[in-house]
């Protein structure tokens, strides 16, 4: 059952909901920080909002784990084993798989890398920053995820409403399972935090038409960018990350 808000601040931040539901972009910008600029930390570390997590955002965060692993193993193969430079290194040529957004993450490496001179330096920043996000990718597996599962899933009725609005099949139920935790979930604030402009953001209309008629207003969600949201500044920080770093 959805809880109100409180709308918005003069400053058009979003006052701190209790809760809200995050997508893969979410975590990844959280474990690829150092690499991207990160909008994520002071949502996933702080205590002020309780973050959930669907069952497909679940099971997209463990497919990227074991894509990067085979990506980064790959990466580092390149430089070693074929004397490569970091910026020839072509995603569409290696053997890993790579999806849309492993690519981009690649270009984000090789960017902030290759303006190193040095090429020893080049492979031990390469094993830091990749050791750093395997370090949180299990982290955000073992500690966060399990924590804020939202575990129900919606009927295809659902799925099938929001063909016209969502291309994306992985995006669609994304939204379908945060879509019912909207409806359903405990205290749902409805909002639905995510970076992912083009797909999602931008169609936030005609997604929360799609779902107001295949069901109710309760189904529909408010769709925030991270930077969006108001989150209270802790008075103290911690020495020690959640994250184990």
């Amino acid at each position: 059952m959805r809880m109100d808000d409180g709308g918005e601040d003069t400053d058009g931040l979003t006052p701190s909901p209790a809760n809200v539901f995050v997508d893969t972009s979410i975590l990844l910008n959280y474990a690829q920080r150092g690499i991207e600029r990160d909008h994520t930390s002071s949502l996933i570390e702080g205590d002020a909002i309780d973050i959930v997590v669907g069952v497909t955002v679940a099971e997209e965060l463990a497919d990227v784990q074991d894509r990067r692993m085979d990506i980064y193993a790959d990466l580092v193969d390149y430089l070693l084993a074929e004397d490569g430079h970091l910026d020839d290194y072509d995603p569409q040529s290696r053997h890993p798989y790579f999806q849309q957004n492993d690519q981009r993450h690649i270009r984000n490496i090789q960017m902030r890398l290759t303006q190193l001179d040095d090429r020893a330096e080049i492979q031990r920043q390469l094993r830091r920053v990749t050791r750093m996000i395997e370090r949180r990718l299990q982290y955000l597996l073992d500690d966060v995820v399990p924590n804020a599962l939202f575990d129900q899933q919606p009927g295809l009725a659902v799925l099938f409403a929001l063909q016209d609005a969502i291309s994306n099949n992985r995006d669609r139920s994304v939204i379908g399972d945060a879509a019912l935790w909207a409806a359903e979930g405990p205290d749902s604030s409805g909002m639905f935090a995510t970076m992912d402009q083009a797909d999602l953001l931008d169609a936030a209309d005609r997604i929360n038409a799609a779902l107001r008629d295949a069901n109710s207003d309760d189904w529909t969600l408010r769709f925030v960018l991270p930077t969006d949201l108001l989150i209270p500044t802790e008075t103290e920080t911690p020495t020690t990350p959640k994250s184990g770093e």
